[in-house]
């Protein structure tokens, strides 16, 4: 069943980027060209492709240039799209309605114009819909991998550390507070070779990076009452990283397990992960540290159990009678990655703290400066970040742990954003009329559904919809289960309870939101273009189109997909 609060067949609201015209595609042609022609002058943008087009043409008349012109970038956006550059390919749409709009007397001043006009903007229509769509990209974001991954394998030196390094480290310990007993060992000062050497860039990378969150982990290890330099322990995990994802499934700045972040209150669903919120799993790594530290009465063995797990470090010292983690290195009681793990803390936490001795110049990043302001249900990041005149990119590294482009559907969320915006933010969002607004969907299961079958009735997929309700895709579904359904934006009817229902659906059984849907349709024996374009209230013209069919016949089987509510 749904962990949901919302009952089965109810609909979550879900907004889309629409704030701009240009996102107004999927309403039809006519009500986007009538908003833009009065939103913005109709003066063409000046573009390298328009201009190579111009050139190219010039023994021809105007209005040829002026449709070389358009289908140049018409192409590049096409091109742009197949890149995954979607504001890139919206500048080069823009661009192109923009030429046409220019024109004397309008786009529709001159029959062949008109004709480019509306294939361009069919054109348009469909890609936005199918690659852009005005609503939610389900994608998971990728994750960076784990340093702990590559740098924990790597060989640290048993050989004796040189008097100067010997040197260093000790002036470097008296001229720095620690709250950290840090041992001087060889392996320790072969790490921080290392860290000098072969890691270089990827350990200054990492400090410069950590600086946007060492102040609120020291203020929450403070609060935990243990070692501030503990901090250190996220550099060699995830070299601050809140995104980093491991082999073994760890992830976050700090690393958990699904697990043990479950254990610690750190939240994980289909829409969220709190292990990426660096304030949270910060507020739990302290927690768990502090449980170590009560287990084993020593730093380094609290270490060693974060990286191998209490059980390991329990076996060992029962197997070896010692409880003194540099003992336990020498013998067989941990993998390389655990032995090299407590010498590679203790020299990040020697290095860190007074990188100029060791050659480093850090520009460290700035914490930003954000307030939160509380999102309800699925709204989409790409409609919030330009309320907050920011950038997908940006609001995304604000709220890592957003596992997509959308905070969570049925509650409330607090998303980040540049301090001072989030007023603007609250008045955007609400400002959104109804009718720019989707749907995510429920669904009852029936008898004899499978989530194959399901997804075919919303246009999603067996996979998304497993992935939203945390089950296996094999799992067979019992009658009355409730699903939430993941449907795109460019495939949204509404909920159908059967696959024989929706075979004889008509328009009104397909009630879409105001903007447009996509329908699947199996064509039955007996069917026409003719009859099916006059069910949905198309044209064949239209079913050709969006099929790529050249004739009139189809056969029994075949899937259409229909454009509704243009």
């Amino acid at each position: 069943m749904l962990d949901s609060p919302h009952r089965p067949g109810q609909e979550v609201g879900l907004l889309t980027l629409t704030r701009h015209c240009r996102a107004l595609f999927v309403l039809g042609a006519g009500i986007w060209i009538s908003a833009c022609a009065h939103a913005r002058p109709a003066t063409p943008a000046a573009s390298p492709a328009a201009g190579q087009a111009r050139e190219g043409g010039e023994g021809e008349d105007p209005t040829s240039r002026r449709i070389a012109a358009a289908d140049a970038l018409l192409a590049a956006g096409m091109a742009d799209l197949e890149q995954g550059d979607l504001d890139k390919a919206r500048e080069a749409f823009d661009r192109a309605v923009d030429l046409y709009l220019a024109a004397p007397g309008g786009a529709s001043a001159d029959q062949r114009l008109a004709d480019a006009y509306r294939r361009t903007l069919e054109q348009i229509r469909l890609r936005e819909l199918e690659a852009l769509g005005a609503g939610l990209d389900f994608a998971e974001r990728r994750p960076d991998p784990a340093s702990i991954d590559e740098v924990g394998e790597i060989p640290v030196s048993e050989e004796p550390a040189s008097e100067e390094m010997r040197r260093t480290a000790e002036e470097a310990v008296r001229a720095e507070a620690n709250d950290l007993a840090i041992d001087l060992n060889d392996a320790v000062l072969a790490c921080v070779e290392l860290y000098q050497g072969r890691l270089r860039e990827w350990f200054g990378a990492a400090l410069a990076r950590g600086a946007r969150y060492l102040p609120f982990i020291r203020a929450a290890f403070a609060a935990e009452g243990i070692p501030q330099d503990l901090a250190y322990v996220a550099l060699v995990e995830s070299a601050f990283k809140p995104t980093a994802l491991s082999r073994a499934r760890a992830k976050g700045v700090w690393q958990f397990v699904s697990a043990t972040g479950k254990r610690y209150g750190l939240e994980q669903d289909w829409w969220l992960d709190e292990r990426s919120n660096p304030e949270k799993a910060t507020r739990a790594a302290a927690r768990y540290l502090k449980e170590l530290y009560g287990m084993f009465g020593d730093w380094n063995l609290a270490l060693a159990g974060y990286n191998a797990g209490e059980g390991k470090v329990g076996r060992a010292i029962a197997r070896y009678g010692t409880r003194d983690f540099w003992e336990l290195r020498k013998t067989r009681a941990f993998k390389r990655e655990t032995r090299n793990y407590v010498a590679m803390i203790h020299a990040a936490i020697l290095v860190a703290k007074a990188p100029e001795r060791y050659g480093f110049e850090v520009a460290p990043e700035a914490p930003p400066e954000v307030e939160a302001v509380p999102i309800e249900g699925a709204t989409d990041l790409r409609l919030l970040a330009e309320c907050a005149e920011s950038s997908l990119e940006e609001i995304q590294r604000l709220n890592p742990e957003l596992r997509r482009l959308a905070t969570p559907a049925g509650r409330t969320h607090h998303l980040k954003v540049p301090l001072g915006s989030g007023a603007a933010v609250l008045d955007c969002v609400a400002a959104v009329p109804p009718e720019k607004r989707l749907t995510l969907s429920t669904h009852v299961v029936a008898r004899g559904q499978s989530l194959w079958s399901i997804g075919q009735l919303y246009g999603s997929t067996a996979a998304d919809i497993a992935a939203a309700n945390g089950i296996s895709t094999r799992k067979t579904l019992s009658v009355g289960m409730g699903l939430m359904i993941p449907v795109p934006a460019r495939a949204r009817p509404a909920p159908v309870r059967s696959p024989s229902l929706l075979a004889k659906a008509t328009p009104a059984d397909l009630q879409a939101p105001q903007g447009g849907v996509r329908i699947r349709y199996t064509v039955r024996p007996g069917d026409t273009l003719g009859g099916i374009a006059e069910q949905y209230r198309t044209t064949v013209r239209d079913l050709q189109s969006w099929n790529g069919l050249r004739g009139s016949r189809i056969a029994a089987g075949k899937t259409l997909t229909i454009y509704q509510g243009r």
